[in-house]
């Protein structure tokens, strides 16, 4: 029985472990596409007004 207890207690600490390694990927992974998101987000704004201007000049 106490063999058995310290195995679960081991495993338990593994999956702890897992459990925020996994936590803290998902975080970052997050963060990154936050930041991507802004990009594009300026990017399509830059888009729009050069689209606006080009709109302009053929009009």
């Amino acid at each position: 029985a106490e063999d058995k207890r310290r195995r679960n207690t081991a495993a338990s600490a593994r999956f702890r472990l897992k459990k925020k390694e996994r936590e803290l990927a998902m975080d970052k992974k997050a963060k990154d596409l936050e930041s991507r998101v802004g990009e594009l987000e300026r990017e399509c704004e830059a888009l729009r007004r050069e689209n606006g201007w080009l709109k302009g000049l053929v009009v």
